[in-house]
């Protein structure tokens, strides 16, 4: 896909495939903290009942989309070619998948083009930029191994959140966006974490979405070097780095379609953003030199600065460091310019891009702490991986008493 038009936004986490095993489903939209939706059966049924209950929210995100595809430079056969392609992989590689697809599309009264074209071009046309952190062993109190995640992208785009038990696989709770299939950030009911960052890379080719990774990692691997280990050998689609914990150890994993890098989070605390950083990865970068192209993309501006800001915040609390802390990094706002900002806010082509959901995963809990919305002013609510339902108030300023320009 053209290069140049996937950098007239920011760019993320995110191309996704459903699982393929039949599941049950709870989500919840970012608008409405009361709406649960419950599918379970096969996979025909999971995706009619995602897309009668989130309809309104796959509605929006879908519109959203295609307004934002245009003004990226791409037409509407480029989308539906994308489309096809990739309806063609998913007949030999996953057709179940595809049958999850179809009924999605009609419970939620959208079309099946403009679904697949959403969930293969996500990543370069919704615009996403994360900071993720890694802290473990003496880095922390109890010798625990954490992981963190904000996900930075439009905040026009409704997010949700799902808890997952799989017929075949384990169970989890994860956050994504509406219409989106796989997981930007989850944990496992072994305590296994999973989120990425978004790297661009000319090393492209046939294979899974960075979501869809995710998600097929927190379904078959019960502890970290288990998920190092499935994502290794997964065919991927594009670049990622994923940040990846247990209750005791941490890695961060840099990959392209063709190669990968592991780097294990021993008794440290280290940072993340939007460019690769790993011995030997470097030469797969593909992020534009032109000052006059970057200036367009706010977090690949900013990947710098966030790493260095994210690294100097970690620095000052090693040996103490807990998810309490890991939440606050997360609502960040320090300097004159936003873009810089951790709790990132930006307006890019007249829509506002910021930080619309964060994770911060202890392992040893099987818990996710999780904000949506500006992580500044939103409420971190705790879930449990095998909690039944989500708990209220989710999204709610009304529920805390921080302040917006928290310095």
């Amino acid at each position: 896909m053209k290069l140049a038009k996937a950098f007239l936004f920011v760019s993320i986490a995110a191309i996704t495939l459903f699982s393929l095993s039949p599941q049950n489903i709870i989500i919840v939209s970012a608008e409405d903290s009361k709406e649960t939706v419950i599918a379970s059966g096969h996979s025909e049924k999971v995706g009619k009942e995602y897309g009668e209950q989130a309809k309104s929210s796959i509605r929006h995100n879908l519109e959203l989309f295609k307004e934002a595809a245009s003004m990226a430079g791409y037409t509407k056969t480029e989308l539906d070619s994308a489309a096809e392609e990739y309806q063609e992989f998913l007949k030999d590689a996953q057709p179940s998948l595809l049958e999850q697809y179809k009924a999605m599309a009609e419970s939620s009264g959208t079309e099946l083009s403009d679904l697949l074209a959403f969930n293969v071009l996500e990543e370069e046309v919704a615009g996403d930029g994360c900071t993720t952190i890694i802290a473990t062993g003496s880095a922390t109190q109890g010798d625990k191994a954490y992981y963190h995640k904000n996900r930075d992208a439009s905040r026009g785009y409704k997010q949700v959140v799902l808890q997952v038990k799989p017929e075949k696989g384990y169970s989890f709770i994860g956050i994504t966006s509406a219409g989106s299939s796989g997981i930007a950030m989850g944990i496992n009911e072994y305590g296994v974490s999973v989120g990425n960052n978004v790297l661009h890379t000319w090393d492209k080719g046939k294979g899974y979405g960075n979501l869809t990774v995710i998600r097929m990692a927190l379904e078959n691997a019960a502890d970290a070097r288990e998920a190092v280990s499935y994502i290794q050998d997964l065919p991927r689609a594009s670049g990622s780095a994923y940040g990846i914990a247990d209750a005791k150890e941490g890695a961060f994993l840099e990959t392209t379609n063709s190669a990968f890098a592991v780097k294990w989070v021993v008794d440290e605390a280290m940072a993340h953003t939007n460019h690769y950083i790993l011995p030997g990865m470097e030469k797969y970068e593909a992020l534009d030199d032109d000052p006059a192209e970057r200036s367009r993309w706010s977090w690949y501006i900013s990947t710098e600065e966030r790493l260095d800001r994210a690294t100097h915040l970690l620095n000052g609390q090693i040996g103490k460091l807990n998810p309490q802390d890991l939440v606050e990094i997360s609502e960040d706002q320090n300097g004159e310019d936003k873009i810089y900002w951790i709790d990132a806010q930006s307006e890019i082509n007249g829509i506002e891009m910021g930080s619309v959901s964060t994770g911060t995963f202890d392992g040893s809990k099987l818990r996710m702490w999780s904000q949506l919305g500006q992580p500044s002013i939103a409420p971190a609510i705790p879930f449990e991986v095998d909690r039944p339902l989500i708990p209220e108030p989710f999204q709610s300023g009304d529920f805390n008493s921080k302040i917006e320009n928290r310095k």
